[in-house]
């Protein structure tokens, strides 16, 4: 948050109780995946430039090379990716320790098709992590029109592994948020692309789980953090695994098959 310069006491605490208020304001109007007050900006196209993970590509240098794009549910509220990891930004408890965070592109209330557009390469990467799709519930895009946006997302970032994670419950149209994910999975399958749903801890059936979200569509804070952590180990679990199956299949003369 930017800090207002301080010119007389009493507007400034006029300020304070105002801004308290409006943060105790649970939202009532239609949520969307972005929330109130989405910045107008740029995509990132590196961490460097977004000040957000370049310590952590120094410290781990060898780590996991992961690219995310996304709406609110990756940026982190009604803002871009390109302003900073914040502590509702998953891969703020993803990245470190063998996980290097190298950009992407996300933005509060943007469709799968607005993501494709915008996205940016960011160099070699190891991993993608793709996690849209609220959005386009939200507005009542079919699947079917939406599919060839996942195509091009994958397409620009080109990363060696290709992650596409569930979207979470949407309680103003449950149905419709559990029919799009369903399509989503079967296209995920026939692309090869590695399908999870990091949100378990989130449902309740096909609703929130009382106490995860206050809108029902972000979770809480608390509600980032696992789910940074369970997508930090679908992250390493895929890298591993593909590498390892890569590995068995080189032949003994040193190719390998196709």
């Amino acid at each position: 948050m930017k800090r207002a310069n301080v010119v007389r006491v009493a507007v400034t605490s006029m300020a304070l109780v105002a801004v308290l208020s409006a943060c105790a304001t649970v939202p009532t109007t239609a949520p969307q995946a972005g929330g109130a007050g989405v910045v107008a900006g740029q995509p990132t196209t590196s961490p460097a430039e977004s000040g957000t993970s370049a310590k952590a590509a120094e410290n781990d240098p060898d780590g996991v090379r992961v690219a995310i794009v996304g709406d609110s549910l990756t940026a982190g509220g009604g803002r871009l990716l390109s302003a900073g990891l914040t502590p509702n930004t998953w891969m703020t408890y993803a990245m470190g320790s063998g996980i290097d965070y190298v950009g992407g592109y996300a933005k509060g209330g943007s469709t799968i098709e607005e993501q494709a557009a915008a996205a940016r390469p960011v160099g070699a990467v190891d991993a993608l992590v793709l996690m849209s799709g609220t959005n386009d519930v939200r507005l009542g895009i079919p699947f079917d029109k939406a599919a060839p946006s996942y195509d091009e997302v994958v397409s620009t970032i080109g990363a060696a592994h290709v992650i596409v994670a569930g979207i979470p419950p949407y309680d103003r149209n449950p149905a419709a948020a559990a029919r799009y994910e369903k399509k989503l999975e079967a296209f995920v399958a026939e692309r090869g692309w590695t399908f999870v749903d990091p949100w378990g801890f989130a449902r309740d059936g096909d609703r929130y789980a009382p106490g995860v979200s206050q809108d029902g569509i972000h979770p809480t804070t608390a509600g980032y953090r696992q789910l940074g952590e369970n997508l930090r180990r679908t992250i390493l679990d895929t890298v591993d695994r593909r590498g390892t199956e890569q590995a068995s299949a080189v032949v003994a003369d040193g190719s390998t098959t196709s």
